[in-house]
């Protein structure tokens, strides 16, 4: 298992700004939970409130319900 799959961001590159903060395995876990938000807009995402934000536009949320989605999709995940 690489060592960068156990996390939910990469923060490397998240520090680089130079590619996805999202993992690939955690898109897909993403993208499971919110099938309208699409691999390309997952890859930009680099926090859980940006996470936040796309699940609040793409499903017409109010910012609190797409907070406390967020946050109990990653309840198990680390971080």
């Amino acid at each position: 298992m690489c060592l960068s799959s156990r996390y939910m961001f990469d923060l490397e590159h998240y520090q680089r700004r130079d590619g996805p903060g999202l993992t690939p395995l955690f898109v897909s876990a993403a993208q499971a939970g919110w099938p309208r938000l699409t691999a390309p807009e997952l890859l930009g995402v680099r926090t859980t409130s940006e996470l936040t934000e796309r699940v609040e536009e793409s499903y017409s949320l109010m910012h609190e319900q797409a907070t406390r989605d967020v946050e109990y999709w990653a309840l198990n995940k680390q971080l």
